[in-house]
């Protein structure tokens, strides 16, 4: 009942016999209207060029334009034991303004990256064994500046008016063309400042 909207809307709240009004009340999330917190996202990244998949950590900040659009930005991180990316992120995400919510969005990854690709079809003996494209034959490679876009879509909860979880799954379409092109799902928790609370 922090947002003053909200406390207004439901002072005296749904009658006990009214179902369909109670469910809405509690599914109602205005109260995030503006505001914004700090979130952290770990996840799986998999492409089809490389066959182990790579473990992803995010760390960064949303922030609520309306009730149903947010903003991000944040630090990624994605690495295994042969490759590694790490970068900025940034993006947006409409959604509805309830506790339980699907959500959509679109974003852009940009950073550095070096990775392990199959390199058995490019005449040359990668892994210096004296054969020539031997099946499974790898290739290390850096691929310095990586840019990436990705739609994404996922699904929101919120806990408390201030503490959401997530889960989300992105394709991203990177400029080392499509055979590098990732799949990440990931899980996240974020803590919100309510600003209608001064917490």
């Amino acid at each position: 009942m922090d947002d003053a909207e909200y406390a207004k809307k439901y002072a005296e709240g749904a009658d006990k016999s009214d179902i369909l009004g109670k469910i809405k009340q509690a599914s109602d999330a205005r109260f995030q209207k503006d505001a914004s917190g700090t979130y952290a996202s770990s996840g799986v990244a998999h492409r089809s060029d490389n066959e182990h998949g790579m473990f992803a950590v995010e760390l960064g900040k949303e922030t609520y334009f309306t009730s149903y659009l947010t903003g991000r930005m944040s630090l990624m991180g994605l690495a295994n034991e042969d490759d590694w990316f790490t970068g900025a992120d940034v993006g947006m995400r409409l959604q509805t303004p309830t506790r339980l919510t699907p959500f959509v969005g679109v974003g852009a990854s940009a950073g550095f990256a070096s990775e392990t690709v199959l390199a058995d079809d490019d005449f040359e003996d990668n892994d210096d064994d004296g054969s020539v494209d031997e099946f499974g034959e790898e290739d290390s490679r850096f691929s310095g500046a990586f840019l990436a876009v990705y739609p994404e879509a996922g699904v929101h909860f919120w806990w408390t008016p201030e503490i959401r979880f997530s889960a989300h799954s992105r394709y991203f379409v990177t400029t080392e063309g499509r055979a590098s092109d990732d799949w990440l799902t990931g899980v996240s928790v974020a803590i919100f400042k309510n600003p209608f609370s001064g917490q």
